[in-house]
């Protein structure tokens, strides 16, 4: 087997060097100067295929500003992932692997290379034409330098991320090596992008150690949509809930101990808003606990009657680069918040006391959950005081005007 993988790994090498020679003969070029008309065209990568559902950062980071980007003259043309970017993290390949592995991991090698095909095409069709905004990395391999190839059709890339993704999930299986792999390819990305806009000052202090141009936009959302309901919930039993995707619940089932004991002292319903997952991820928690899956129809409606939204996280280098928009969320529709003081909560929150309240460990989630279950008027102000800040701060209208000047700067570049 070894003249094999030697033969594999030197035809892989001649790949990588013949690649590189390519960069290098498409940077030497002289290019044709572009007609004005093509610095208003935006072509949007986005990691989620909208026949099929999407990921809640490929909505709320990129295509929810469509129509606010058009209305600022841009022309957008929405390029999805084909499958969508994370399809072996859905219920049905889960399901797959769990039965046939060896099946199931053919079929993600497949999947994995339509991607590859896919966004090849994708970079044909917006050779040469306005500015790529390419909504995180293209393919859920740590290897994947499938980006390197875009500055060969365009140049003006504009990278935008929202979570830490230079680091492996505490959750994710692997080692150094995919450690490195990781850092070493999101780093790659930042350096040949335009300009890189990153969800807070974490991520962007990662962006600026490989580039130059880096800019800080949290991530939104329309408060016209999550507003506050009519009349505060009244329910027989508050709800404390918690919305969100399959991946971070592992930080919910870290605060099962907590909320199991909470469980014991005070009358409440714990209610999960997620994507569809196995019983086995949500053990742990209290036995009282109501599942729902996420549904974009009635997601406002959904959070709308929360008495309390809560965000636990751990003190870990993924957490760290999250942007808080459960925060957001809860805030835009008058819900008041606990929440573990990591990352970018506590600046996106605001003071504890403010909209919401902060707990370090499970003895400080009890009290604070238990304090505002107790008062129902506390709810109420934390709650208005958070719509106050998340219009004033959070809607997408406050931020749009920067990222238009963002891609018709990398346009023009």
């Amino acid at each position: 087997m070894r003249p094999i993988a030697r033969a594999l790994a030197a035809a892989r090498f001649g790949v990588d060097v013949a690649r590189a020679c390519g960069h290098a003969l498409a940077a030497a070029r002289p290019r044709a100067p572009r007609p004005a008309s093509a610095d208003d065209e935006v072509h949007l990568l986005v990691e989620a295929d909208p026949s099929e559902g999407l990921s809640p950062a490929a909505r709320y980071r990129a295509l929810q500003y469509v129509p606010l980007l058009e209305a600022a003259g841009l022309r957008c043309h929405v390029h999805p992932s084909r499958p969508g970017k994370y399809f072996t993290a859905g219920e049905d390949w889960q399901r797959l692997y769990r039965r046939w592995p060896r099946l199931a991991m053919l079929h993600a090698h497949w999947g994995f290379w339509r991607q590859r095909r896919h966004r090849r095409a994708d970079f044909r069709a917006l050779a040469g034409r306005g500015v790529v905004f390419l909504q995180r990395d293209l393919v859920a391999l740590p290897g994947s330098r499938l980006e390197h190839e875009l500055p060969r059709h365009n140049r003006h890339v504009v990278f935008d991320f929202d979570d830490a993704i230079f680091v492996r999930p505490p959750w994710s299986p692997g080692g150094v090596g995919i450690d490195q792999a990781l850092h070493d390819k999101i780093a790659g990305i930042c350096a040949l992008s335009t300009s890189v806009v990153a969800a807070n000052e974490h991520l962007a202090a990662f962006a600026r150690r490989h580039t130059r141009d880096v800019h800080v936009v949290p991530t939104t959302l329309c408060t016209d949509e999550f507003r506050p309901p009519p009349a505060p919930p009244h329910q027989a039993r508050p709800v404390v809930g918690w919305v969100g995707t399959s991946g971070n619940l592992h930080y919910l089932r870290r605060l099962g101990p907590a909320l199991r004991r909470l469980a014991t002292e005070r009358d409440f319903v714990l209610r999960v808003i997620c994507n569809r997952v196995p019983a086995a991820q949500l053990d742990g928690l209290p036995h009282d606990l109501e599942f729902l899956e996420w549904r974009a129809a009635d997601e406002v409606a959904r959070i709308q009657q929360f008495d309390v939204g809560i965000m636990p996280l751990e003190d870990d280098a993924w957490a760290a680069g999250k942007a808080a928009f459960k925060l957001v969320q809860y805030m835009a529709c008058g819900v008041p918040f606990v929440a573990s003081p990591v990352g970018a909560n506590p600046a996106t929150g605001g003071p504890h006391g403010d909209c919401g309240l902060y707990a370090a460990d499970g003895e400080a989630w009890c009290e604070q959950l238990a304090a505002l279950l107790d008062e129902r008027d506390r709810r109420h102000r934390l709650g208005q005081r958070g719509r106050e800040r998340a219009v004033a701060l959070f809607d997408r209208r406050q931020h749009a005007p920067a990222l238009v000047r963002i891609l018709r700067s990398a346009a023009q570049r």
